[in-house]
């Protein structure tokens, strides 16, 4: 797995990109723009497993696999339950990626509903978890 030194301090960047891509997410959600929210969707949960990541462990993610990446962050505590619950939503969204974004297909409303609610709640649970500790 190949992952990228960061300083622990830097987490609060991966956390307003974060959060910036889901305001994006919603503003393209709010103008029926299905492609547009989906590919924030995923961009947001990316941005959301990697503050975490660099929040307890000082690296993120810097590989091509996107099983590497959720194995990641699973590794942050695998006893945790909501860890492994957040761990299958950034899976579900990773594996849309590439189909939003080089896909043949477009992404329609129902896409896009499910992929908003499922990053919605990867990055209200990362907010919480990083500024607890």
């Amino acid at each position: 797995m190949r992952t990228r030194p960061v300083d622990k301090s830097k987490f609060k960047d991966y956390l307003k990109r974060a959060e910036e891509c889901v305001n994006a997410m919603n503003w393209s959600y709010g103008n029926k723009e299905w492609n547009a929210c989906v590919i924030g969707a995923v961009q947001s949960a990316i941005a959301s497993a990697d503050a975490p990541c660099v929040f307890k462990t000082g690296s993120r993610h810097a590989g091509e696999r996107h099983e590497d990446a959720v194995a990641l962050f699973l590794g942050i505590d695998t006893n945790d339950m909501e860890i492994k619950n957040n761990s299958k939503r950034l899976s579900k969204l990773l594996s849309i990626k590439s189909d939003a974004e080089y896909g043949e297909k477009l992404m329609k409303q129902a896409d896009a509903d499910e992929a908003k609610i499922t990053a919605e709640r990867l990055f209200h649970f990362v907010k919480g978890r990083c500024t607890l500790s």
